[in-house]
């Protein structure tokens, strides 16, 4: 007679009434929670029976959406640990800056709105993470702020305002690409099959349009370390991570770093054990180069002011000018172009658009250097 099965409360029943998830191996399991990546969902998992219990820790890859804060946990954190008082002092003394910075691109400002760092300030990942035994990448994902809508990288009050960026960092800042526009909208129909010429004609930029840019450059760069300070308690206690990502809900920025540079960032955890007086990471002299146009038509997209940002360190810059030591740099400092290649693209529409934007912008007439002492 042949065994049948039946669904019961959601489960798969054989004849005789045991499970037939249970039948299945435990690579088979440990696939699918591969699958899954999401920690909150792994770790309800793992309440779910003992067998879970073990295979979910074995997981390699975490994805960890930080929740939306609650009022209440404010006022618990600043009350409940010395710890936690600290990080409000620390939250405080880096918040400054950025704030002041924020008000002057309109964003919103500290008493309508909260930040990374407010976020972080009550939600520790570790107490979560410390249940995977073996993490080998980690995708942090921070709220968005206030009223901002999901999926969107605009200025609240001024929509059509458009900034992404991307950094990476070791001990200290080691790229960033930044992609701007004042504005960023849809393409009329009648100008789809048009071909724009105003990329060859675009202006100087002026002395505002440049206060705007360095504005926004500073503010990306303040954003990118305070994140890599963050994280650097999660680095240090798992020491089996080779890959960390800290995004956000719009997506409007990406801290990345690889296996090196996480060692890098371990070891300056290390040498800073007793030192409290440095409230994120430190941004180092900078030497950039930046692409303009005034106009930049795309796929089904336009963008005005549309701005092209690459960042270095200007010490890395300042030894790939010549010597012995210049070619052990050079050998291991990417080009422009393979800096910003993939930095904002994807298998999206809109990915797709990027790489145009990113690509258009490079082969601009329009490009300045500048430098920015560390801070």
């Amino acid at each position: 007679m042949m065994a049948t099965e039946s669904i019961r409360g959601g489960e798969i029943v054989g004849a005789a009434g045991d499970d037939s998830f249970d039948r299945l191996p435990d690579e088979v399991v440990l696939s699918i929670f591969e699958k899954l990546q999401d920690a909150r969902s792994l770790c309800l998992s793992m309440a779910a029976c003992k067998r879970f219990r073990s295979i979910a820790p074995q997981v390699g890859e975490i994805f960890l959406p930080v929740p939306h804060q609650k009022k209440s946990a404010i006022k618990e954190s600043d009350q409940q640990t010395p710890r936690g008082f600290f990080r409000n002092l620390v939250i405080k003394a880096l918040m400054k800056p950025y704030n002041f910075i924020s008000q002057i691109v309109r964003f919103k400002s500290k008493s309508e709105d909260n930040n990374d760092l407010d976020f972080y300030s009550y939600y520790v990942p570790n107490e979560i993470l410390k249940s995977f035994e073996e993490i080998r990448a980690l995708h942090l994902r921070l709220p968005c702020h206030g009223n901002q809508k999901h999926g969107s990288k605009r200025n609240v009050r001024n929509p059509a305002t458009f900034l992404k960026w991307k950094a990476e960092f070791g001990r200290e800042l080691h790229s960033c690409v930044i992609l701007g526009a004042k504005s960023w909208t849809e393409k009329p129909l009648k100008e789809e099959n048009s071909i724009a010429s105003d990329q060859e004609e675009s202006r100087f930029m002026s002395d505002d349009d440049l206060k705007i840019r360095i504005v926004w450059t500073i503010s990306c760069l303040i954003a990118a370390s305070a994140r890599h300070y963050l994280i650097q308690e999660t680095v240090k206690a798992q020491k089996s991570i080779a890959n960390v990502v800290v995004s956000d809900e719009t997506d409007q920025g990406r801290l990345c770093m690889n296996r090196e540079q996480i060692e890098e960032t371990r070891e300056l955890k290390a040498n800073r054990s007793g030192e409290v007086s440095e409230y994120r990471s430190r941004v180092p002299a900078l030497r950039m180069k930046m692409w303009y146009l005034e106009r930049l038509e795309l796929s089904g997209k336009v963008m005005e002011g549309a701005t092209l940002v690459v960042i270095r360190p200007a010490a890395s810059v300042a030894a790939a000018g010549g010597g012995v030591e210049a070619e052990k740099v050079k050998k291991g400092m990417m080009s422009d172009g393979d800096m910003v290649a993939g930095a904002f693209g994807g298998e999206e529409r809109e990915g797709k658009v990027l790489d145009e934007a990113v690509r258009k912008l490079m082969v601009a007439k329009k490009c300045y250097t500048l430098e920015m002492n560390s801070f």
